[in-house]
C-alpha cells in the first residue's frame, strides 16, 4: 500500500458514483445488501430528518487498489434528537487491517458527533478485534445485546437510558413511521422490557429475554415492513422521545369479499402505558382502511399482561398457537383476533 493517504468527509446527498462506490465496498466487506445506502446517501431522501455523515479514506494514487477506498465509517445524527447518533459502515481494506484505519475514523466520527451536542453514540458488532477498538475509543456494551454506546457524560449506557427516558410524561403523539424514528428507536428496543416477544411480525424480543444483535439494522426491519404492504406507527411524547412502536403486517392481501388478514403487535416504554391503546388503534385503523376483515394476534405464553391488554381492546382468544422461531429462540405463543 502507498504511504499517502488523504481522508475525504462528504454528507448526504453524495455523488451518485461515490454513494454505489461506497456500497459494493460494504457488500463485499459485510456480505450484505447496501442497497438503501445507495438511496440515503445518494438521493438524500433522509434529509432534514437525519444528517448522515461518511469517512472515506483513500489510498493515493487511487490505483494501489480497488477503487482507491482503504477504509471507510458512517455517522447518522438524528435532525430532531441531534443528542442520539449511530456509527455504521466502518470497514477496512482486507490489505490494509491491523494498522489503526478504521480506529482513526471512529474517532473523527465520535469527536464530530460530540462537538455537536452528541450524547450516546451507538454501533453494533459481534467482531471481538473490532470491540477491542471501540472499546479504547469509549463505546461499552449495553447487557442483553451485542450494541455498544458511547456516552459524552460519565455513565454507562444503562444509566444513559434511564436518564433519557426520565421525566416523560404527559399526552403522547401517535404517527406514521418515518426516517426520523432510524436512531431513536435503538434506546428504545434495547432497554430490558417486561413482554418477552415485542413485536412478532419483526422478530423482535426484549433484551430481558434474548440478545440483541441488530443497532442501525433495525429501522430497515420496519423499512422493509413498509415497502412490502404493511405499515408501522410510532408514539412520541411531548419531548420528542419515541416512547412506543406497532405494527401490520398483511397475512393475505387478496382483495375479495372476505377481505385480508391483519397481523398487528406493537410495544411502549412502561413510562408511557397509556399509549399503548392509541398505537393499537393506529394500526387497526389502517387496517380496516387498507380492506382488511380481521386482525390477528400472535404473542408469547409468556406475555399474559399483553394478552389481556388485546382482550381489552376486542381481542378473543383464538386458541393456542405454533412454536416460533425467533431469532433462534423457540418461542411458544398464543393468538388472539378481532374483526374489523
Amino acid at each position: 500500500m502507498s504511504d499517502k493517504q488523504v481522508i475525504e468527509i462528504e454528507r448526504a446527498p453524495v455523488s451518485s458514483g461515490l454513494a454505489n462506490e461506497l456500497a459494493v465496498f460494504w457488500e463485499e466487506t459485510f456480505g450484505t445488501s447496501f442497497e438503501e445506502a445507495r438511496d440515503v446517501l445518494g438521493n438524500g431522501v433522509e434529509v432534514g430528518r437525519n444528517r448522515d455523515t461518511v469517512w472515506c479514506l483513500r489510498r493515493v494514487p487511487a490505483s494501489a487498489g480497488p477503487a482507491g477506498l482503504a477504509a471507510t465509517c458512517q455517522l447518522t445524527v438524528s435532525i430532531e434528537q441531534k443528542e442520539l447518533g449511530g456509527l455504521g459502515g466502518v470497514a477496512t481494506a482486507v490489505d490494509c487491517r491491523r494498522q489503526g484505519l478504521a480506529e482513526r475514523l471512529c474517532r473523527e466520527a465520535r469527536d464530530l458527533f460530540r462537538a455537536e451536542g452528541g450524547e450516546a453514540l451507538f454501533l453494533g458488532t459481534v467482531n471481538p478485534a473490532a470491540a477491542r477498538v471501540y472499546n479504547r475509543l469509549g463505546w461499552r456494551r449495553l447487557a442483553g445485546s451485542t450494541v455498544y454506546a458511547n456516552v459524552t457524560a460519565d455513565l454507562s449506557p444503562e444509566e444513559f437510558l434511564v436518564d433519557w427516558f426520565r421525566g416523560v410524561g404527559g399526552p403522547v403523539t401517535v404517527s406514521p413511521g418515518t426516517a426520523h424514528a432510524r436512531i431513536p428507536m435503538i434506546p428504545l428496543l434495547l432497554i430490558p422490557h417486561s413482554e418477552q416477544i415485542l413485536d412478532a411480525n419483526l422478530g423482535l424480543l426484549s433484551t430481558r429475554y434474548a440478545r440483541q444483535d441488530s443497532c442501525m439494522g433495525l429501522y430497515p426491519r420496519y423499512a422493509e415492513l413498509a415497502v412490502g404492504g404493511g405499515a408501522w406507527f410510532c408514539g412520541w411524547s411531548e419531548n420528542r422521545r419515541l416512547v412506543g412502536l406497532c405494527s401490520v403486517r398483511p397475512l393475505k392481501m387478496t382483495r375479495d369479499k372476505d377481505g385480508w388478514t391483519a397481523q398487528i403487535d406493537g410495544f411502549v416504554h412502561r413510562v408511557a402505558r397509556a399509549a399503548w391503546r392509541e398505537l393499537i388503534e393506529a394500526a387497526l385503523a389502517w387496517a380496516s382502511g387498507e380492506g382488511a376483515s380481521e386482525a390477528l394476534v400472535v404473542t408469547s405464553v409468556e406475555d399474559e399482561p399483553k394478552r389481556i391488554q388485546f382482550e381489552a381492546n376486542g381481542f378473543c382468544s383464538d386458541g393456542a398457537g405454533d412454536e416460533i422461531d425467533i431469532d433462534g429462540r423457540r418461542v411458544g405463543t398464543v393468538r388472539l383476533k378481532r374483526r374489523l
